[in-house]
């Protein structure tokens, strides 16, 4: 399928995916964490905006510590790390990520992203450390 970005972003705004989108991100707190969920199999620049639009509503003043939760993802493309990164680089508190897929977690080592990010490979040793 040969598409360009504005064409994915229409697709993306389809009435059968926006009300479906509120699912793409959810969040919880333990510990005094704050637990961003991502329940995607593929993260990918098709969801960067609607996760950045995410974060900032949730974090607009939070003090918490941070949790990414990929455990579900599959995949998940240079766009959608770099969209984590930057926030990481903006967001004064301590964040730490959680990655079951081994080929994704190899991935993050691979890219030295495990010297700028704690990295779990399950959300409970995440929320105790």
């Amino acid at each position: 399928m040969e598409t360009n970005l504005f064409e994915r972003k229409e697709f993306l705004n389809q009435s059968w995916i926006s009300p479906n989108s509120k699912n793409m991100f959810t969040q919880s707190e333990i510990n005094q964490k704050t637990i961003v969920h991502i329940n995607l199999l593929r993260a990918t620049a098709n969801e960067t905006e609607l996760f950045k639009n995410f974060i900032k509503v949730l974090l607009d003043g939070s003090k918490n510590e941070l949790i990414f939760d990929l455990s579900v993802c599959t995949f998940i493309d240079s766009t959608f790390l770099s969209t984590i990164i930057a926030f990481n680089k903006n967001y004064k508190q301590k964040v730490d990520i959680v990655v079951k897929d081994l080929r994704q977690l190899t991935i993050f080592k691979i890219t030295k992203l495990d010297k700028i990010f704690d990295i779990y490979s399950n959300l409970e040793t995440a929320t105790a450390a």
